[in-house]
């Protein structure tokens, strides 16, 4: 019974390590088309407000599938406690999955900005942020994939 578990929780992993990728590619997308931009003019034109819109969201996509999906299939194949979010950011730096929680804890901040459209008077500060931590999120999925310590995903 616990090997049928054991592989429906590689197979979820395998999944959302796929789901990844996918953002990943998305998210690098948008932020090499936006990076020669920066720093940003004053005031943003409207054709690269809309890039960097779509970078902000792909990038509060990407955040939220590692940190929600991702960070917890990864701590289930390894059979640890759920615990809190903060928790879950501790195990994955200590995994070497993550180079800081800390930071990750901004990340987390700035995507519930992005997705709960708290309002800001300065939407420049919120673009600068999530050009500034883009390449940790696309580092972490760089990282997954490399990662051969996860039980039932080696050679897939």
């Amino acid at each position: 019974m616990e090997n049928g578990r054991s592989e429906l929780r590689a197979r979820y992993y395998r999944e959302q390590l796929a789901a990844a990728g996918r953002a990943a590619a998305a998210l690098r997308s948008s932020y090499e088309r936006v990076r020669q931009r920066f720093p940003l003019p004053d005031p943003i034109p409207e054709g690269l407000a809309v890039e960097l819109e779509a970078l902000t969201a792909r990038f509060a996509r990407l955040a939220d599938l590692l940190v929600q999906k991702l960070f917890r299939a990864q701590d289930a194949l390894l059979l640890e406690d759920e615990g809190s979010l903060l928790d879950r950011l501790n195990r994955a730096e200590k995994r070497g999955q993550i180079a800081s929680a800390e930071q990750w804890r901004e990340i987390r901040e700035l995507r519930n900005q992005i997705s709960h459209e708290y309002v800001l008077e300065d939407l420049r500060e919120l673009f600068e942020a999530v050009f500034r931590f883009a390449p940790l999120l696309l580092d972490a999925v760089e990282r997954a994939h490399r990662d051969d310590r996860y039980p039932g995903t080696d050679g897939e």
